[in-house]
């Protein structure tokens, strides 16, 4: 493990999913038992958010058992199950709570005698091999529990995909079976495979999918992330273009933002009167995703290493490669790799069940940002340089990642609007997918852009295709309301032409409930952020940072 969860004093944001876990034990103890399912990427926090969860659980009447499955056997699974509840029922009515199980259970024996007499059935099971019986005896437990103390118990399985490795014959199936009956048990599962974890809850749960809360844990927004930088590196004053590099090329990943940002402290506070910030910069990428020792690159082969056997990288190594040089649609990776491939589609949709790959209409891109920016600027280099001399390598990255930052600053010069401007215009009728939704991004002529306030608060990009006129209007410093969008509704055909008018509304502060419904009514199409984001980094773009 690269990096321990953190909780208490450490912990930092998440407050809207901690919200959401603690609203729903509040509901339990009312008689409303909803599930969760956490899902995100690898080093997303899944792990610190269910431990400073689980810290500050203080309801004397609430037994969380946390159990990170970590490639145990089921035995193992079994003690500590059976040792949490009980650790957790001792404490609470402050009895002796040291020693193993067996000491655990003794000193239980004279308070929950038929909790006790429960669990000796479990480890009878166990020792005839009667494992399935054990397993069902084991996820009855909470309910026989409760029964006898009154006390509601909430189980936390953290990588809950890995009880697939358990000698079982059905373990999600029976697993789905108990919750379907046990009400006054929640559940909270998470996932580093998000889309694994969606077919077992979708699939091997059959019914249960409507009953899992899924939350999807990503990088902290960019408020957050700001905050986060400062307050882990908070004798550096980091530039504003350095840190905001630092927020959209890691796509906000707690774990990155902290590796990279101390390193490049560590660097500044030993050169910071010799050189400038941005050389201490690139030593920090330099030493944590270059060198073989750093950390992210240790990740990041990892990363290849685990999800893609060895027989099968020659297929699909040129694959990732192609999408990280920016080939983002079936074409340009067909023309990147010089060939046709007929089983491209098959190819890509593997790498999508992987959660290396996402597909948004036509588009494909890896997943993590990082790992792309690793996979383009090191792990090719390294592989494909005419030049097998490392000192001479190091010197190319340092200059490649210095002529991305350099892009980026040029971008980042150019405003939101002129960013937005230059992202209208790379659109050729490419489909896209949000959600459940498809859109077609036309391609536009005539596009002209104006401020429509003297504040430049709010502008407008306007342009044409063959059958319609399309209004781009953002508003850039504070959230959109009723009358932005009424105002945006007042704008009718076009007066020379019959044209109808579509209307894009892009809300960088975002947007008030009852205006976000009216837009909705009128089928204006409203961009968030993290919308607009997403469309950019589909079409090769840098990211804005707000």
């Amino acid at each position: 493990m690269f990096i321990e969860p953190v909780f208490g004093k450490k912990f930092f944001g998440r407050e809207e999913i901690l919200g959401t876990l603690h609203k729903r034990v509040t509901a339990l103890k009312g008689g409303y038992r909803q599930n969760i399912a956490l899902t995100g990427p690898m080093l997303a926090g899944k792990s610190s958010i269910l431990r400073h969860f689980l810290n500050n659980v203080k309801d004397q009447d609430i037994m969380p058992i946390y159990i990170e499955l970590d490639g145990e056997d089921f035995r193992v699974f079994c003690d500590r199950f059976i040792a949490t509840l009980l650790y957790r029922y001792l404490k609470a009515m402050a009895f002796k709570v040291d020693g193993d199980v067996k000491a655990l259970a003794e000193e239980a024996k004279k308070t929950i005698p038929v909790t006790i007499e429960h669990i000796d059935t479990i480890y009878a099971d166990l020792g005839a091999k009667r494992t399935d019986n054990a397993y069902e005896a084991l996820l009855n437990l909470t309910s026989v529990f409760k029964a006898e103390t009154g006390k509601n118990c909430i189980v936390i399985l953290d990588e809950f995909q890995n009880m697939s490795h358990f000698k079982l014959k059905r373990p999600f199936q029976v697993f789905g079976r108990y919750i379907m009956t046990q009400k006054n048990t929640m559940y909270i599962v998470s996932s580093s495979q998000k889309t694994l974890l969606k077919e077992i809850l979708s699939r091997k749960l059959s019914l249960l999918f409507g009953n899992f809360e899924v939350i999807e844990v990503g990088g902290f927004d960019d408020q957050t992330a700001r905050s986060f930088i400062l307050d882990k590196v908070q004798e550096t004053q980091i530039a504003d273009d350095i840190r905001n590099y630092l927020i959209q090329v890691t796509g906000g990943n707690p774990f990155y933002l902290e590796t990279l940002s101390k390193r490049f402290e560590e660097h500044y506070r030993k050169k910071k009167d010799e050189v400038r910030a941005k050389e201490c910069f690139l030593d920090a990428f330099a030493d944590l995703l270059y060198e073989s020792s750093g950390v992210l690159n240790q990740y990041f082969t990892n990363n290849i290493n685990f999800f893609i056997e060895k027989k099968t990288r020659k297929k699909f190594l040129p694959l990732l490669l192609s999408l990280a040089s920016g080939n983002s649609t079936a074409k340009a990776i067909h023309k990147d790799l010089g060939r046709m491939d007929g089983d491209l589609g098959k190819k890509l949709q593997k790498l999508i069940e992987m959660d290396l790959v996402f597909n948004s209409g036509v588009f494909y891109k890896l997943s993590d940002k990082l790992f792309e920016f690793w996979l383009k600027y090191v792990y090719m280099l390294k592989t494909r340089s005419m030049i097998d001399d490392m000192d001479i390598k190091y010197i190319e990255f340092k200059k490649a990642v210095g002529d991305e930052f350099t892009r980026y600053q040029e971008f980042r010069s150019k405003g939101h609007i002129g960013a937005m401007r230059e992202l209208l215009d790379r659109f050729s009728n490419e489909k896209v997918k949000f959600n459940l939704n498809c859109r077609i991004m036309p391609g536009l002529s005539k596009v002209h852009v104006g401020a429509l306030d003297a504040t430049g608060n709010v502008h407008e990009m306007v342009g044409e295709t063959a059958t319609a006129k399309w209004i781009y209007r953002a508003k850039l410093l504070d959230k959109v309301d009723e009358q932005d969008v009424l105002d945006l509704m007042a704008v009718k055909m076009c007066k020379n032409s019959r044209k109808p008018v579509k209307k894009v509304l892009i809300t960088l502060k975002g947007i008030e409930q009852n205006a976000f419904l009216l837009a909705k009514e009128h089928n204006i199409w409203i961009w968030d952020i993290a919308q607009l984001n997403h469309i950019m980094r589909l079409y090769n773009m840098f990211e804005i940072v707000i």
